[in-house]
């Protein structure tokens, strides 16, 4: 189950923000406890740095493309149900 994901889990950046908001929901209406929605939150914040570093990491491979180096340019696609093959060409 490591590499499968939940039907109705989210899986991007929509979903996610989604999920969220119904977590937000749930809390102000006392369906989940606050230590449940700083966990989550935590976790939220965990997800967005990982964006963060994708795009931080393509960025510097653009960076050292231009000053001559010899890199090849991949955007992965994190947001892909299949991320350890996707890339954006």
């Amino acid at each position: 189950m490591a590499n499968e994901v939940r039907t109705g889990a989210p899986v991007n950046t929509k979903s996610l923000a989604a999920f969220l908001f119904n977590e937000m929901e749930r809390l102000k209406a006392k369906e989940t406890t606050p230590q449940e929605a700083i966990a989550q939150a935590k976790l939220a914040s965990q997800l967005n740095n990982l964006l963060d570093y994708e795009l931080k990491r393509t960025v510097v491979q653009m960076k050292l493309k231009e000053a001559g180096a010899n890199v090849e340019v991949k955007l992965r696609e994190i947001e892909s149900k299949s991320f350890d093959e996707a890339t954006v060409e």
